[in-house]
């Protein structure tokens, strides 16, 4: 048999335990969602830079062709 004083000690450290258990399941799950969070916002990051390639390799192919064009007739300029 616990004593008055035991007994109520037990009941609080019962009560601590609860909390604490609570605060832990609370951190768990915020850490979880900001995982999840950080893999769906770096994913949309490279598949954004990979639709933006694709969406201007014509134009940076053309910006490179001109760009050798130039540098090619520059030495032909030279007298």
């Amino acid at each position: 048999m616990l004593d008055p004083k035991e007994e109520q000690l037990l009941e609080e450290t019962y009560k601590i335990e609860k909390e604490n258990n609570e605060m832990l399941h609370t951190l768990y799950s915020n850490m979880w969602w900001g995982r999840a969070f950080r893999i769906f916002y770096w994913t949309l990051i490279i598949l954004l830079m990979i639709g933006s390639y694709y969406y201007a390799q014509p134009y940076i192919e053309s910006l490179l062709k001109t760009y050798r064009t130039i540098s090619d007739m520059i030495p032909s300029l030279k007298p």
